[in-house]
């Protein structure tokens, strides 16, 4: 996965980024990481939240008394 023009990293992997002590290669291996790792968070929780949405989506939408005996 690969950000976008709209992608704004989280303020606490800024932070790490910034107060990250090695080479400038490390660090920006490591930024690269926190930025893959946010992608994979983001996106796991789009997918979670439409199987959510398929899951209600599966429903009737009709409303019908419950059977009485």
């Amino acid at each position: 996965m690969t950000p976008d023009k709209n992608f704004r990293i989280k303020k606490s992997i800024k932070t790490m980024v910034a107060l990250f002590k090695g080479t400038t290669e490390s660090r920006n291996g490591f930024r690269h990481a926190m930025i893959d790792a946010q992608l994979c968070e983001e996106a796991a929780r789009r997918a979670a939240l439409k199987s959510k949405d398929n899951k209600d989506n599966n429903r009737g939408r009709g409303a019908v008394a419950p059977a009485t005996e």
